[in-house]
């Protein structure tokens, strides 16, 4: 778990969640997998081991900077990863993914930006890592950039 050492050694920026260390708030956002089957959230929280929660946009340029780490992460480790599309039109998201790649396991779209709120983000990107039991254990500002510590992707 590359990925939870560096964040463990420095890579939260200093923002503190008051959800950390708490169950995630329920929502009733559709996720599609890879081959493009609906699951609910609640199904997800479920699967076994940790999860990368990531809210994202295509239309926010550190996204942009923070995708190639994702792919790496994707390639790196064995977390469940799900990218919430935040306030995005669909099609831009599409067409993000397309050029880009895909490192999401499963995306769900947050359109009203309500489950943003629940998670008591402050913009795009976040990332937070889930537990098995559905706790908030970690929480991350911004893109992710761990170059200096591993390695570009």
């Amino acid at each position: 778990m590359l990925f939870l050492s560096w964040l463990l050694v420095g890579g939260i920026k200093d923002n503190p969640n008051p959800l950390v260390g708490k169950i995630i708030p329920n929502s009733d956002i559709e996720f599609i997998d890879t081959n493009l089957k609906s699951h609910t959230f609640e199904e997800l929280l479920r699967n076994p081991g940790y999860k990368l929660i990531n809210f994202w946009a295509s239309w926010c340029l550190p996204c942009e900077v923070e995708h190639p780490y994702l792919m790496a992460i994707k390639e790196k480790n064995n977390l469940i990863m799900i990218g919430i599309n935040y306030k995005d039109k669909e099609e831009d998201a599409k067409i993000f993914i397309e050029d880009k790649g895909n490192p999401y396991d499963y995306i769900g779209r947050d359109d009203s930006g309500f489950f943003g709120i629940d998670m008591g983000i402050t913009g795009v990107p976040e990332t937070f890592i889930v537990d098995e039991k559905g706790t908030i254990v970690l929480r991350h500002v911004g893109p992710i950039d761990f170059s200096d510590r591993i390695g570009k992707p």
